[in-house]
């Protein structure tokens, strides 16, 4: 019976064996995912970061600040739209959406599953110190890049198509309201911020640039090595 077994788990493994990169690369994402749910909460306010019941929230004004000024410096000063605001880290178009920037708009999360990731994966530590570094600037430009295409989107109301949607995806009853219309005026910003971008920036950048490492430096160096 234990050797029956023994030729089960043999015959799996070198069924499993061609795809151990991208199964390591999964284990790695659900475990930093469990490890990040398990230490870090946001408070009653989304502004709030708590690690490990400890308010952190003091240390991630700087980027949250530097995130506000980047949005804004791109859209106003670079896009040329003069009726783009900000106050502190509260961005907003004339007569749309206020929107606060807090640490999870920063894509700190982001930067830390990806350090995690590339940190414990295959490959050789001295490229690391510079693959590293140089893919957190990438994300971090593609944030910025995803905050500015959701404001410009949310630039103008919702279109008409948007009531029957929402009325759906989030359980919604339409009563042409000023209440109502503010409600799913945040629901069609929060389709793009919490939805669409946040997984593209997930299952998009993050995976792309797991990629690059395991074809273009990974497996070149298990060539050498082996």
């Amino acid at each position: 019976m234990n050797k029956t077994v023994e030729n089960l788990i043999k015959r799996c493994y070198q069924k499993l064996k061609p795809f151990k990169d991208i199964i390591w690369f999964f284990c790695l994402f659900l475990i930093f995912e469990f490890i990040w749910k398990l230490c870090v909460h946001q408070g009653e306010d989304e502004s709030v970061l708590l690690v490990l019941g400890k308010d952190l929230t003091a240390y991630t004004e700087n980027i949250c600040i530097w995130t506000a000024d980047s949005v804004y410096w791109t859209i106003h000063n670079i896009l040329g739209y003069n009726d783009f605001y900000i106050n502190g880290t509260f961005l907003q178009f004339k007569n749309s959406l206020l929107t606060n920037i807090v640490w999870g708009c920063t894509g700190l999360k982001q930067l830390f599953m990806f350090a995690f990731i590339i940190a414990f994966y295959y490959g050789p530590a001295k490229k690391k110190l510079w693959y590293i570094p140089m893919s957190l600037l990438i994300l971090i430009a593609v944030n910025i890049l995803r905050l500015i295409v959701i404001f410009l989107i949310i630039r103008n109301p919702f279109p008409e198509w948007f009531i029957t949607v929402n009325e759906w995806y989030n359980n919604r009853i339409w009563s042409n309201s000023k209440e109502n219309y503010i409600q799913f005026y945040t629901d069609w910003f929060n389709i793009f911020h919490r939805d669409i971008f946040t997984w593209l920036y997930y299952d998009g950048i993050i995976f792309i640039l797991w990629l690059v490492w395991e074809e273009k430096i990974n497996k070149s160096w298990s060539k050498m090595k082996n």
